[in-house]
């Protein structure tokens, strides 16, 4: 299962969807995310982001925070051998959440308690960028272990720029990893579900990725399909100039190109 048309059934059937980022600097992976994110919103899913923080150059991408669903339900847990806790409480104040507990028997140390999360597990778990999933969660499976034995859509680029090629380990009951950018492999799926999916907000994060990922257009493997899939990201909204200015602090007009230029590549 491997197809377009497999991957449009699997979201299609799927209500509560995770998608986790690559960590290993590839800023591309959390482009990718966001477009596919607002794809999934577009599709009305139930969508989790598992990622620590946006870099703030992706600021201008990402919607106000009431938007975005993380993980809620957290867990703290203290093995019963180890303590009988009788009572708990809590305070609050503008600048902390206190969690008072009084002990019967036993003594507890840092060690002795875990944290994790107990949301529902995702009917499907989407990866972008990522080469190992199990060392990715190698120090988290306390914190996100709800996503475990979800079906995994595993999408990857085989190809990068730059950088050492590490293989992807093809983890996912799904493995899509193709000789392109992780912007490329996210228009083509969400293409294939409906083009009409591709709003201002989609089109800018997958532009901004190809930007990423293509040195600005600078690189030598940069296609004329490429510049054709910018005038296309362009004609559907996103904002080349909003991106150079964000990407490298710098205005359009300084830039070796402009947006006329891509649209008559």
């Amino acid at each position: 299962m491997d197809s377009l048309q497999d991957i449009k059934q699997i979201i299609g059937e799927a209500k509560n969807i995770c998608v986790i980022p690559s960590e290993n600097n590839e800023p591309e992976s959390l482009t990718a995310t966001l477009a596919l994110f607002y794809t999934l919103k577009e599709l009305n899913k139930n969508v989790n982001l598992i990622i620590e923080e946006f870099p703030e150059k992706f600021n201008f991408l990402i919607p106000s925070l009431d938007f975005i669903s993380q993980p809620k339900n957290f867990v703290i847990s203290i093995p019963r051998k180890v303590a009988d806790v009788s009572q708990v409480y809590y305070e609050k104040n503008e600048d902390n959440l206190k969690i008072h507990l009084t002990i019967d028997r036993g003594n507890i140390k840092k060690d002795n308690i875990s944290f994790y999360f107990s949301d529902t597990k995702p009917d499907l778990t989407i990866t972008l960028g990522i080469k190992d999933f199990q060392s990715q969660l190698l120090n988290k499976l306390d914190s996100f272990g709800f996503i475990l034995d979800s079906p995994i859509l595993n999408i990857d680029t085989s190809a990068p720029l730059s950088a050492s090629n590490q293989g992807n380990k093809k983890f996912g009951q799904i493995n899509i990893i193709k000789n392109c950018s992780l912007s490329e492999i996210i228009l083509d799926i969400i293409k294939s579900i409906g083009e009409n999916l591709i709003n201002k907000n989609t089109a800018n994060c997958i532009l901004t990725g190809l930007t990423i990922y293509y040195e600005n257009f600078q690189n030598p493997k940069t296609t004329p399909e490429v510049f054709e899939l910018c005038a296309f990201l362009m004609k559907k909204g996103a904002n080349r100039e909003e991106i150079i200015e964000n990407l490298y602090q710098t205005k359009t007009q300084d830039m070796n190109f402009s947006e006329k230029e891509i649209v008559n590549k």
